[in-house]
């Protein structure tokens, strides 16, 4: 079989914000390097509606270092939480700076929105459109820096001393061997295996799995958090997230018996806590018809919700003739992996050349998330992994033997890819949603080792789609071993 050899400096697995925000500051710190983005699209930055950072008055790094290490139920690694918290002021400016005009209010201060688990309003957004907007901006910049973006799925990592050396990956179906010293993974989370997640299916752990396949340690991943609201009906908008800091607003939780989830004047809950008070209403006859509860908009002043939200307003507003009958029905779905591969402040792994950044990485959160650190920690580590990148001096002497080896190492037979993904979201789905029975982690583990088994006697037709399988069953299985 034939190979297409890379030969770069850096190989970027992902190009996503985090990706593009280390390939950013990589061509900042040291424009000689060659850089290389091996992405496939379809990640969750462009879904980015803002970032936190203590930008009141009343606010501060250490209240938000507070905020952030409470809702991880101490189980976050300070280290990365301080260096989250107290550069967050800087990239609000960086990007400031590259022409990201965020929500002011009439006096000049910052239109923030206060998330779940956030002392104070803190997160600052430039519409609902802030990743989006950053994409483009800095893939433009990008273009203009000659750095290559290549649609491409890198399948396996190789390291020779504990060093990287190279990797494989598949364009257009044909092989690709990148010979290159430096590898940074962004390669997103892993909701994406879940058959109800809110990302799209091209999530699926993948660096998790290439991570830990050269040893490396990953932290923290039995912590999946769901985000609480997630449309099931209408059926137009299913498995869209609505954002909950429109609770905060005026907007209500209802369930089937007219009951509110969120009792007025209750305490903020965090991410988790709300979905687990949505699951228990569900679970306790308050099913309104799709496994969900009503999200009822009409407690939000219409010109607020148009305002501070347009693309949510005029997605929805039309459902509704009477505004005060605007509602949808939403149950917790798969979010954010809030484990990963473990990293230290400079985003640098156990093996030498190889940093992670973004969902890929883990140990900032904890037990649960507060809205928009998510936003946060791309930009934040994201120029971690790429100044750690543009510091990193390695060598590589080709792995083009390796890659030949590893070809033909890879079984191919009749089955689709599609049929053991579809099997792997069920078992997650039934084992590894909000709440879990006693012996979820047993069962998951059993049917995913079967899904294994039946893999290896009936690979799919590829061995592109079978290294697919095999990645996305080593996430699973490092998703649910710590439940």
């Amino acid at each position: 079989m034939g190979i297409e050899i890379v030969d770069c400096d850096v190989l970027i697995v992902g190009g996503g914000l985090s990706g593009l925000q280390a390939a950013i500051t990589l061509k900042q710190k040291a424009p000689w390097k060659k850089v290389v983005i091996a992405d496939l699209g379809g990640g969750a930055s462009s879904e980015v509606m803002g970032l936190c950072a203590p930008m009141s008055k009343e606010d501060s790094p250490e209240c938000f270092i507070a905020d952030t290490l409470k809702a991880g139920a101490g189980e976050n690694s300070k280290e990365l939480v301080d260096r989250l918290c107290r550069d967050a002021s800087g990239v609000v400016s960086m990007l400031e700076g590259i022409g990201i005009h965020f929500d002011k209010k009439p006096d000049g201060g910052y239109d923030m929105l206060r998330s779940l688990g956030s002392t104070y309003h803190r997160v600052v957004h430039y519409k609902t459109i802030t990743g989006k907007t950053a994409i483009k901006k800095y893939r433009d910049k990008l273009k203009e820096e000659g750095v290559e973006i290549q649609k491409a799925r890198v399948v396996k990592l190789f390291e020779d001393g504990g060093a990287i050396s190279g990797a494989l990956a598949f364009k257009d179906g044909n092989p690709v061997c990148y010979n290159c010293p430096c590898v940074v993974l962004a390669t997103g989370g892993a909701a994406g295996l879940f058959g109800f997640s809110t990302w799209t299916k091209f999530l699926q752990g993948s660096g998790y799995a290439l991570a830990s396949d050269l040893g490396v340690q990953l932290t923290g991943m039995k912590r999946v958090q769901f985000e609480p609201c997630v449309t099931v009906y209408p059926q137009k908008y299913y498995s869209f997230p609505i954002i909950t800091t429109m609770l905060f607003e005026g907007a209500k939780l209802i369930d089937a018996k007219g009951r509110l989830v969120l009792p007025k004047g209750a305490a903020v809950p965090t991410k988790r806590e709300l979905a687990e008070m949505i699951a228990s209403s569900v679970a306790d006859g308050g099913d309104c018809g799709h496994g969900g509860v009503w999200f009822d908009f009409s407690g939000v002043d219409e010109a607020l919700f148009e305002r501070k939200y347009p693309e949510y307003y005029k997605m929805l507003r039309p459902f509704a003739k009477d505004y005060k009958d605007l509602r949808v029905e939403v149950k917790p779905a798969a979010h954010t992996t809030l484990g990963g591969i473990k990293i230290d402040r400079f985003a640098q792994t156990s093996v030498k050349g190889l940093m992670a950044a973004g969902e890929a990485s883990g140990g900032i959160h904890g037990r649960d998330r507060i809205g928009g650190n998510a936003g946060l920690e791309i930009f934040v580590f994201g120029r971690a992994a790429g100044e750690s990148a543009a510091a990193y001096e390695g060598k590589t002497h080709g792995v083009i033997s390796q890659c030949q080896e590893f070809l033909k190492s890879i079984p191919t037979g009749n089955a689709t890819a599609q049929e053991y993904l579809q099997r792997l979201g069920k078992i997650l789905d039934d084992n590894a949603g909000v709440y879990r029975k006693s012996d979820a982690a047993k069962t998951a583990l059993q049917e995913i080792a079967k899904l294994g088994g039946d893999l290896q006697k009936n690979p799919p037709k590829t061995k592109e789609e079978y290294m697919v399988c095999k990645n996305a069953i080593s996430a699973a299985q490092k998703l649910v071993e710590q439940i």
